[in-house]
């Protein structure tokens, strides 16, 4: 069921998105011209133990393996919440609760 209250969170949520993919491609420019910067003026040593000190992709990649176990499990345990307070809000919202299958046809 969507509402305009939804409709609205939802296009600014996209506006967000639109906002952070815009950012990409200058960032990446800027980033690229520092670091040809420096690299052309200066000779960078490896640091120490280098083989050791993960990479800026596999820090991200394991970054963003983290957010989305979170974001999966703060989905999971707000979904549960919001089941079990189904009977209030939808008597708030003036909803008609969802019919439950029933234990004969589950078992089918």
């Amino acid at each position: 069921m969507s509402t305009q209250v939804l409709d609205r969170v939802s296009d600014i949520q996209e506006q967000v998105i639109e906002l952070l993919s815009s950012v990409k491609e200058p960032v990446t420019r800027a980033v690229d011209s520092v670091v040809t910067l420096v690299t052309d003026r200066v000779e960078v040593p490896a640091v120490p133990f280098a083989e050791e000190i993960p990479t800026p992709k596999e820090i991200i990649d394991n970054q963003a393996k983290f957010a989305s176990k979170v974001v999966s499990t703060n989905k999971s345990t707000a979904l549960a919440a919001a089941r079990a307070a189904a009977p209030l809000t939808d008597a708030l919202l003036d909803r008609k609760p969802a019919r439950k299958a029933s234990s004969t046809k589950a078992a089918a």
